[in-house]
């Protein structure tokens, strides 16, 4: 339960994210049901890089500082509308990234197992959420083109150079 006792009205929270905005009530109400409250203190690692990722977490309140495996300075940062380990519904994976609580911080995460099983008892807001994960993703992706464009040139000109 948040600090202050007062329970978080889940629904809420869920529209607020930017991941669920095309959502029906009843689909948010459905995933609602099924989503687990957690609470992550400032200064504590939500989850960190290399940790199997397991679950779709929603930022309710707060904010996580996105760290590199080796540590180091934030690559960015998350809060509240944002979404982090969503591929983990759609794949088996590790994160690549750390998340550490700036602030305390509440999340509500639905685990593989629940998006399993959500499949079989609400095959429709399965299939929307699988939809809007996927389209995040590519979203992510034309973002990151120009980097990816220069980190694949990188790779090709290192093999190149390694095979002469």
């Amino acid at each position: 339960m948040p600090q202050g006792g007062q329970a978080t009205d889940k629904p809420a929270a869920l529209r607020a994210s930017h991941l669920l905005t095309e959502f029906t009530d009843v689909g948010l109400n459905v995933l609602a049901e099924l989503a687990t409250p957690r609470n992550v203190g400032r200064g504590v690692f939500a989850f960190r890089a290399g940790d199997a990722s397991d679950a779709l977490a929603f930022i309710v309140k707060g904010t996580l500082q996105l760290v590199p495996r080796e540590g180091g300075s934030p690559l960015g940062e998350v809060g509240p509308g944002d979404t982090v380990g969503g591929m983990s519904l759609l794949v088996e994976g590790e994160h690549v990234l750390s998340a550490l609580a700036a602030t305390d911080v509440e999340l509500l995460q639905i685990t593989r197992p629940v998006f399993e099983g959500m499949k079989k008892t609400h095959p429709r807001t399965a299939l929307k959420l699988t939809l809007a994960l996927a389209q995040d993703l590519a979203e992510r992706l034309r973002d990151a083109k120009a980097p990816l464009q220069e980190f694949l040139v990188w790779q090709i000109g290192k093999k190149q150079a390694e095979s002469r």
